[in-house]
């Protein structure tokens, strides 16, 4: 025994847990825990962290003696060190223990059974409850797990680990419940969506969402969702036509017609006539065109009207 120290295990739960932050002295059998020493403390600190949540941490630290303590000496842990059986008090090989030790492997801290949930509301999705975690990322789960009672926090009971995460985007919640929007997609860019939420949504329907059953579809004016592409070439298809420039279906709206190309070289009308009065239309030796030949051919309006007697029959 350290000469008039005695020491304790603080366990502390963070503020991240729905049921807030605390701390306390281990206790066993509601009376408090005191070591001998600080080694005999840390120990049992150290099998207390493996057995706990990430929410919760144990440290051990020196205390004042409290009257009906149980207290853990060095001699109670040799009686239960010599009470185990041979194979489970086999000495440490530190040498295995180095060669088998994977680099940089860290402890995963077991996931809390209790997520704290800020929103909840029925989704799309048959017996499932969508929700915006305390950590703001969204989740889809059973809706007998999801538990409010009046002024507590709500939170979700994930013992059977039947909480499935959607996505860390917050702004994913709002399109997994209702009955979407009386706008359509294109006029609901304009209104607060934008383009990567379409995107985004469209991904997790091929994705995390494919393992539900969709018992309610969202729709934008009365039209199901439709994925980024093929609501684009619908509406380019409509509003490039009004332009006729179909040849400019190119996912962008709003296409400027094709300029046409320059081919006299950022030179006047005056200047071609002078150099290259050949390449103008109506120049002296110019090709006439097929339509200007046929309508030399063409007879004239008197010509193009009379029609020949017929002959008189002998009666």
């Amino acid at each position: 025994m350290e000469k008039g120290k005695i020491y304790g295990v603080w366990a502390v739960r963070s503020g991240a847990s729905i049921f807030g932050h605390a701390a306390a002295w281990c206790k066993e059998d509601g009376r408090p825990l005191e070591f001998d020493t600080e080694k005999m403390a840390q120990d049992y600190a150290a099998e207390m962290n493996r057995k706990t949540t990430a929410n919760v941490h144990y440290y051990a630290q020196e205390k004042e003696p409290e009257p009906g303590a149980v207290r853990k000496t060095a001699a109670q842990a040799q009686q239960q060190l010599d009470a185990r059986a041979p194979s489970q008090a086999a000495p440490r090989n530190e040498a295995a223990e180095k060669l088998n030790e994977i680099p940089g492997r860290q402890l995963v801290a077991e996931p809390d059974q209790m997520v704290e949930i800020r929103s909840a509301v029925h989704s799309n999705y048959a017996g499932m409850v969508a929700m915006l975690g305390a950590d703001n990322r969204v989740y889809l789960g059973r809706e007998e797990r999801y538990h409010f009672e009046g002024d507590q926090p709500a939170y979700y009971d994930d013992s059977d680990g039947s909480l499935c995460f959607v996505t860390d985007r917050a702004d994913m919640y709002y399109f997994l419940y209702g009955e979407g929007w009386a706008h359509t997609q294109e006029e609901m860019l304009g209104r607060g969506l934008v383009a990567d939420q379409y995107a985004e949504f469209a991904r997790l329907q091929h994705g995390v969402l494919r393992q539900f059953e969709v018992k309610r579809e969202l729709r934008f004016a009365g039209q199901p969702f439709q994925e980024p592409e093929d609501y684009l070439h619908n509406a380019e298809l409509y509003e490039e036509g009004q332009t006729g420039n179909y040849n400019m279906l190119d996912g962008r709206l709003d296409n400027e017609p094709p300029e046409r190309p320059d081919l006299t070289d950022g030179q006047t009308w005056e200047e071609i006539r002078e150099l290259a009065p050949e390449t103008l239309p109506g120049a002296a030796g110019e090709k006439p065109s097929l339509m200007e030949l046929l309508k030399g051919e063409r007879p004239e309006h008197g010509e193009r009207g009379h029609v020949p007697p017929s002959p008189e029959r002998e009666r």
